[in-house]
């Protein structure tokens, strides 16, 4: 489920991406969901201004991946922890990919995102 400003939202399964609008500046979003495996993955978009400062960090209940692919295809992420604290280099659609790390064992249960952009 994503928990957006109070709100429950189903998340997408793993080949649809769900839709995530950023929060006001200053504010911060969760975004919670399952994964089921080293093969399974979720993915989400979301619009971003360039200048606009986002941090976005992943944990789940075993080794998380987070991956930013920017508009132009360019690509930002690593392992769990903290995948993205800049200011967007690009205005347009940015896509997220979460799944398990492929450097730990695999595992199945819950992750959460959290997403916060700078005053």
């Amino acid at each position: 489920m994503i928990i957006a400003f109070g709100l429950l939202l189903p998340i997408a399964s793993a080949d649809t991406a769900q839709e995530i609008k950023l929060p006001a500046p200053g504010q911060k979003i969760s975004v919670a969901g399952k994964l089921r495996g080293m093969d399974d993955h979720k993915e989400f978009s979301f619009h971003g201004d360039s200048g606009t400062k986002v941090k976005i960090e992943v944990t789940g209940d075993g080794p998380v991946r987070g991956e930013v692919t920017f508009p132009s295809g360019d690509q930002e992420g690593g392992p769990g922890g903290d995948i993205l604290d800049q200011a967007l280099p690009e205005t347009g659609q940015y896509q997220l990919k979460i799944s398990e790390s492929k450097m730990g064992e695999e595992w199945n249960g819950a992750f959460t995102i959290e997403i916060s952009v700078a005053k």
